[in-house]
């Protein structure tokens, strides 16, 4: 089978009506369609709203003579087809899933019927224009579940017999015609959530289907290297090829873009053009890469976009051409073969700096982590340079790591003392339990409990962090107070560990009257404790409230440490 090279181009109707042109890398303008396949795209996903003039946002984009304008032009150019229902008249993700206006008031029964029909006569319409799909999604990211609150995880019976109702009509309608039917879920890289979704769901009577679809945005769904496993795993286990359905990454960092710097850090790799090229021949490496083919493709998300005043967000840094319209390197990745695949290196993890007190003992690391085009991460020995740990100061430390003949830098900060700053919350780090403490969370389904960290030298005491888990859309709030805090500047700070997703909103807070509330976003990121700050918090009358607020689909979080130091 041909390695599917796709993009979901949804949006091209949008950018074209708001004046959008677009050039190849030598800035000669070109159709998008033509540019698009001589790069190598051989797919087009498109989403489909049911009435988005419902939605003023929407800007009655993505209905159904949408759908069909692109789909006819992409046949034009030999490309297939991926349908992706969304059953909403906006935006269906993990956050999200709003049912049509026109559904609103349905029985669950006639919910069903209504899926059915809808479904079967995009269809049979789409087959009368002769842009019948090859594939098709029975909705779109649906971990949280689709149609709430009919068809709400964890209610899996309504869930599944809801997305049956999908899958009949598509098998209704294909006749002799091979139209593949995938059920895509977010959380491309945790297995965890993928096992136990469709476990749940094959238990609750999931009809048979055709392909698992994927979304995997590497500064929310996990490394490259639990991706790999993620996609070995859920082969092994259901025998069912694997389609990367969205994938995406920044080609710079902007103030008014979709991904700034702590998703950077946490993806692994900068905003930049050549690097937004890495990732996307990473992503396809990996596909690629799975045993008897299984992997069957990728598809870029809204790539033909442009940053344009006024749009801001994803426009601004995460499509595949730059501000004057100029395809960027990344595009060129889309000529990617499966029989070419690239096992080298794609990356090394520099080490992180080290502060040290003068004159102490000094250990360095004995490895540094090297992930390979195929998704393998391996501890490979370095061998640092010598230093001296007799001068306070900035130091860059090279280190060889012969086995792949290359080079690493560590940063080293040598001080005269280490400060150990007072920590004015009382129970900060949870060592008295929730003394002090309140939570809010209204639904009684949402888990959160305390949990020991044992470090080493053991046997040290234990870091205890607050466990938070729900497998429903959830709210969940923390907070303690502080009196007879002396006046002054004070900085806040607080470990966060968790994994996340489309809709995913958490902050750390700090409140010192009514009208004085700071608060800074959370990015989270399962691979290491983040540590967050909120600097320059004035208390002038002793009072301070501080804690972290949660609104997000299914993920699980982890809180530990809350500081709160003076800092003049």
């Amino acid at each position: 089978m041909e390695f599917i090279k796709g993009m979901d181009i949804s949006g091209l109707p949008e950018m074209l009506d708001l004046g959008a042109k677009f050039y190849d890398s030598h800035a000669n303008e070109r159709n998008i369609f033509e540019l698009l396949k001589e790069n190598g795209v051989n797919s087009i996903r498109l989403r489909i709203w049911n009435e988005p003039e419902n939605i003023p946002e929407s800007g009655g984009y993505s209905n159904l003579q949408h759908t069909i304008n692109i789909a006819k032009q992409a046949k034009q150019y030999g490309m297939s087809i991926f349908l992706d229902f969304h059953y909403s008249d906006f935006w269906a993700d993990p956050g999200k899933q709003v049912k049509p206006k026109a559904w609103e008031n349905l029985s669950f029964d006639d919910l069903k019927q209504a899926v059915y029909n809808y479904t079967k006569n995009v269809l049979l319409k789409m087959q009368e224009e002769e842009v019948l799909p090859e594939m098709v999604q029975i909705g779109n990211e649906i971990r949280s579940g689709m149609l709430f609150p009919d068809g709400e995880v964890p209610n899996f019976p309504q869930l599944t017999a809801l997305v049956n109702s999908g899958i009949h009509a598509v098998r209704d309608v294909a006749g002799e015609n091979d139209i593949k039917v995938v059920i895509h879920l977010d959380q491309g890289g945790r297995y965890f959530y993928l096992r136990d979704w469709f476990d749940d769901a094959i238990q609750a009577g999931l009809d048979d289907f055709d392909i698992i679809g994927v979304s995997y945005y590497p500064f929310w769904h996990g490394t490259f290297a639990e991706f790999k496993e993620t996609l070995q795993k859920m082969v092994q286990r259901y025998g069912k090829p694997i389609v990367v359905a969205e994938t995406a990454h920044p080609w710079r960092c902007i103030e008014d873009g979709f991904v700034g710097e702590q998703q950077e850090k946490i993806a692994g790799f900068p905003s930049t053009p050549e690097a937004q090229r890495t990732v996307m021949e990473l992503i396809m490496n990996i596909t690629a890469s799975l045993d008897e083919e299984m992997g069957i493709g990728i598809y870029y998300w809204e790539p033909v976009v442009i940053p344009i005043e006024g749009k801001g967000g994803w426009c601004s840094n995460m499509g595949f051409f730059n501000e004057k319209g100029i395809a960027l390197p990344a595009l060129e990745s889309f000529q990617y073969e499966r029989t070419n695949l690239k096992k080298d290196v794609a990356k090394i993890y520099q080490p992180d700096k080290i502060i040290a007190a003068v004159d102490n003992d000094i250990k360095l690391p004995d490895y540094v982590k090297v992930l390979f085009y195929d998704g393998t991460l391996k501890e490979i020995p370095v061998e640092w340079e010598p230093f001296s740990n007799q001068t306070i100061g900035n130091f860059s430390i090279d280190g060889r790591v012969s086995q792949i003949d290359q080079t690493v830098q560590l940063e080293l900060i040598i001080v005269e003392k280490l400060e150990n700053n007072h920590n004015y919350l009382i129970n900060g780090g949870f060592e008295n339990g929730m003394d002090g403490w309140s939570i809010v969370c209204e639904d009684e389904r949402v888990k959160y409990e305390l949990h020991p960290e044992f470090i080493i030298p053991f046997p040290a005491p234990p870091i205890y962090y607050l466990y938070v888990e729900s497998p429903v859309n959830f709210k969940f709030s923390l907070t303690t107070k502080m009196n007879g805090i002396n006046p002054g500047k004070y900085s806040l700070k607080m470990d966060y560990r968790g994994t996340n997703t489309t809709g995913v909103d958490v902050r750390m807070i700090a409140q010192t009257n009514d009208n004085n509330i700071l608060e800074t976003v959370i990015f989270p990121t399962d691979e290491e404790w983040t540590t967050y700050e909120l600097s320059d918090i004035e208390i002038e009358d002793g009072n301070i409230s501080i804690g972290i607020n949660i609104v997000s689909p299914p993920v699980y979080g982890k809180i530990r440490q809350f500081t709160l130091t003076r800092i003049d």
